[in-house]
């Protein structure tokens, strides 16, 4: 602690001497006696008052007005400024009294007492105690006379039992100074001459005494300061010429900002239309004002700024001013001027490209069931489902490039009374595709698709395992191929170099053979051919269909069997906002195996014992009012 504290005093007083060095750089002696405070530039002075800013010691927190006033005039030096030159140069300087006084800083040590006259300090962790303890057994005289030479022997075995039980043990501590001096502690001792050896040098204004209770060594030192008057806003100050050099320096800075103020004018017509206008020296642009009259009439005047103070008026050049009037008829001059009918040439205007297009859409549909007293039985629910899509192209027509990328959330719950709520639909897609074109209507391609959800799923009416969850399982693929876009809005995207990748995370938790994954691994790696066919169309009025098929087939495991990717989507719209959509959903994966059942609804097992498994056309169907927004 003392030294933490020596430490900070060490930085304030160099902070305090290296203001006072550059304060006096500012100061130029005319003789051994007297001293004329000199700004040399706007630079130096602003260097310095900055400097008294930051130093923490020389402001009273109680009385910061001078203090903000000051910041305030830096930050003005490089724009107008404001009533802070009136406050500035009201202050008194000549006022503040400084002198000299002196301050005690006090710390304490903890000690660790060796024996009575012995400690050291108790400031470093110590592995192990300062001490050797010794033990030491005494020796007792048997006399062989009392054995042989008494009239009654006793038993010589009891004899020697009874001084081994009562014999004593000294245990004896002595100080490890040699494991002391390797860590650098010293030993201090209490003499009548005091602490041995002396903790303070001779001459020190420093003073150490022990606590009463011997616990702790009082630490105190003796600073002095210059204290500024109370009735200042300053509190330690680093020498007694700053009240002049902060004058002289805000002087300085006062007239530079005087010769570089601007003031703020409104400039108003006939109308009180305003004009802002900044008076500014230096300042040779011009601005354009139009003087009107009650009868609308008017001219332009040009005003300027020379000089500090000064505005300049000038009248537009070629003012004709001309007021209509009722005339006879036989007094109106009437000229007859033949139209220029040739054709006035016209540069081609460049079309700004648009490089980027962006599209929100979302669906919200609520469905509802409500039963009472229904005889042909039912059950009261609440379904509903957001689907949302968001869709970025980029199209740079001059590379013939194009990049699409979308994200898609589909998310569907329904509550019912009996197994209350449940997640019945839950997908999240992201794709991007990169197109090179390279002929009309044949394009390079390179895509990317990963497919996933992000809530935890469950085999219902089993809702104590989970058998899914956020990318757990998910599906990457990323293929290389060409795009043939034989129509608007229908594209067929075949990739013969496909890779495709089948992950689950966390197999600890989620059973991976349900999604088509080895037992011993987390993940199906293929490489195969995919083909994508995309196709948008209106059949009937505010009919449209949209329509995504994925396929993929695997090189190297059973290409015949060939991934199925299937949806399609109708919505017929009954209004701006309505709309009734229909959505069919049908997947197939040869690798995802499903339980076969037999006529009891059991599980079907094998020769082996193993429950039979097979794989199973997946499918889902959604028809429902949907809410539809487009941004």
């Amino acid at each position: 602690m003392r030294r933490i504290i020596f430490f900070i005093l060490g930085v304030a007083f160099t902070g305090l001497a290296y203001a006072q060095s550059h304060s006096e750089s500012l100061i130029q002696q005319k003789d051994t006696t007297h001293y004329n405070p000199i700004i040399v530039n706007v630079s130096s002075a602003t260097s310095y008052i900055q400097r008294l800013l930051d130093s923490e010691n020389l402001w009273r927190p109680d009385n910061d007005t001078m203090k903000r006033a000051l910041v305030r005039l830096l930050d003005h030096t490089g724009e107008p400024y404001d009533s802070v030159e009136t406050k500035l140069r009201r202050f008194n300087f000549a006022e503040i009294a400084i002198e000299p006084r002196q301050i005690i800083h006090y710390d304490s040590l903890q000690v660790r007492w060796l024996n009575d006259s012995t400690f050291i300090l108790d400031t470093a962790f110590l592995e192990k105690d300062p001490f050797i303890v010794k033990k030491t057994f005494p020796a007792e005289t048997l006399d062989i006379s009392e054995i042989f030479f008494k009239n009654e022997l006793p038993d010589i075995k009891t004899r020697i039992d009874s001084l081994l039980k009562t014999r004593d043990t000294i245990y004896e501590s002595i100080i490890d100074t040699a494991f002391l001096s390797s860590r650098n502690i010293e030993i201090f001792r209490i003499t009548n001459e005091g602490i041995l050896p002396p903790i303070i040098p001779e001459g020190s204004h420093q003073s150490v005494r022990m606590m009463p209770d011997s616990s702790n060594l009082l630490w105190s030192d003796t600073l002095g300061i210059l204290l500024a008057d109370a009735g200042s806003p300053f509190y330690i100050v680093p020498d007694t010429l700053m009240p002049d050099s902060l004058q002289t320096a805000v002087q300085t800075l006062l007239a530079f900002t005087e010769h570089r103020d601007s003031t703020f004018l409104i400039l108003s017509d006939i109308y009180r239309r305003p004009t802002p206008f900044w008076i500014s020296s230096g300042k040779n642009e011009l601005y354009r004002f139009w003087v009107k009259n009650y009868k609308n009439d008017s001219i332009t005047i040009w005003i300027g700024n020379p000089e500090k103070n000064e505005l300049s008026f000038i009248l537009e050049e070629d003012v004709d001013v001309n007021r209509l009037s009722k005339e006879s008829i036989d007094d109106i001059p009437i000229a007859d001027i033949q139209p220029d009918l040739n054709l006035a040439s016209m540069e081609q205007l460049n079309e700004i490209p648009v490089y980027w297009d962006y599209e929100l859409s979302s669906t919200f549909a609520l469905n509802q069931t409500y039963l009472s007293n229904w005889s042909s039985g039912g059950e009261n629910s609440l379904s509903s489902m957001l689907d949302i899509i968001g869709t970025s192209k980029y199209t740079n027509k001059e590379n013939k490039t194009e990049w699409t990328s979308s994200g898609r959330l589909k998310f569907g719950t329904i509550i019912t009374e009996e197994h209350g709520l449940r997640t019945n639909t839950d997908m999240f897609e992201l794709n991007s595709q990169w197109n090179r074109i390279i002929r009309k209507k044949i394009d390079l391609s390179a895509t990317f698709y990963m497919k996933s959800q992000i809530a935890r799923g469950y085999n219902y009416p089993n809702d104590s395992v989970v058998i899914s969850k956020f990318l757990n399982p998910g599906t990457m693929t990323i293929g290389l191929g060409m795009e043939f876009k034989p129509f608007k809005n229908t594209s067929f995207n075949f990739s013969p170099l496909s890779y495709k990748n089948t992950f689950v995370l966390d197999t600890a938790n989620i059973e991976q053979t349900k999604h088509g994954i080895a037992g011993d691994k987390r993940s199906r790696q293929e490489m195969g051919a995919q083909l994508l066919f995309r196709n948008k169309l209106t059949l009937l009025e505010d009919l449209n269909i949209n329509n995504s098929l994925r396929l993929f087939s695997s090189y190297l495991n059973k290409p015949q069997n060939i991934d199925v990717d299937w949806e399609i989507y109708l919505d017929k719209k009954i209004s701006w906002y309505f709309s009734v959509r229909l959505n069919l959903h049908l997947i197939y994966d040869d690798d995802i195996r499903f339980t076969v059942l037999d006529e009891d609804n059991q599980p079907v097992y094998l020769p082996d014992g193993t429950i039979r498994k097979a794989p199973k056309m997946q499918f889902k169907e959604f028809l429902g009012l949907t809410l539809l927004f487009k941004f």
